[in-house]
């Protein structure tokens, strides 16, 4: 789970995502180590833990002097503890023991933490993906071209209701160097039947892996990412999104250099 945030299971998103006001966050994706303590598993860019100085694997023994050995644990004191708050985390890495003082944020919401911790970073590559429709299954293979992933589902209302718009966007840029992917962890016959339905005239891969859905930090449909001819993430978004909305930067990414 994202610290400050309750682990979600992945849930359509509605147009403009539902505001963390008034909550503090670290910026901490926990689990809990072999030991029984608390593990810091990954570090959201640009966080107030990642300011702090805290790395991926740093052992989190106590906050503000009280014991934690669970997420819910520390959870709990840092939504007490509330933002601008500045909370001393007592840290264990490879067995060196020292402290840091970490300032607590209001929770910027999840499409912000989603744009910290992905924009500006190499799209990861895609596993256990089926190509069902357009032959890509991998977004290496996309290299040297602008690149649209969209993560969809078959029962997801939102989703379906973005097809006109991802057309749109296929039809006005897809002979410059635009690329649209759908990415589903659907099979590929559900998938499918929804695609002619819709009428999706973009790639669309299913059987998409969870581990490629975490890799993406995915938590709520639609998701979606613009990647630039370098492979480097340069926009992200969570929920419905209109052609008019994309067209700006993806004209700005067609033009840059490969």
């Amino acid at each position: 789970m994202l610290l400050g945030a309750v682990a979600l299971p992945l849930a359509a998103a509605l147009p403009g995502v539902a505001s963390a006001a008034g909550r503090a966050w670290l910026g901490v994706e926990l689990a809990t180590g072999d030991a029984g303590v608390l593990l810091a598993k990954r570090i959201i860019r640009g966080s107030p833990a990642d300011k702090a100085g805290i790395k991926d694997g740093d052992l989190i023994l106590a906050a503000d002097g009280k014991s934690v050995a669970n997420p819910r644990e520390l959870i709990k004191l840092i939504l007490d503890a509330g933002p601008g708050a500045v909370m001393k985390l007592s840290i264990d890495r490879g067995g060196k023991k020292f402290d840091v003082n970490v300032s607590l944020i209001e929770h910027p919401g999840d499409e912000e933490v989603l744009r910290l911790d992905k924009v500006g970073t190499f799209a990861p590559g895609w596993k256990g993906v089926k190509a069902a429709q357009g032959g890509i299954a991998d977004i290496k293979a996309l290299r040297g071209k602008v690149a649209l992933v969209d993560f969809w589902a078959t029962w997801c209302s939102a989703c379906r209701a973005m097809t006109p718009a991802l057309n749109a966007l296929h039809d006005k840029f897809g002979a410059q160097g635009l690329t649209i992917v759908g990415l589903t962890d659907d099979s590929e016959a559900a998938a499918l039947k929804v695609v002619s339905k819709l009428r999706m005239k973009y790639a669309i891969g299913v059987s998409t892996s969870i581990e490629t859905l975490r890799d993406y930090s995915v938590l709520a449909l639609p998701t979606l990412f613009l990647v630039d001819k370098k492979g480097v993430i340069r926009h992200a978004a969570i929920g419905m999104q209109t052609a008019d909305s994309q067209g700006t930067l993806i004209k700005k990414l067609l033009a840059e250099p490969a």
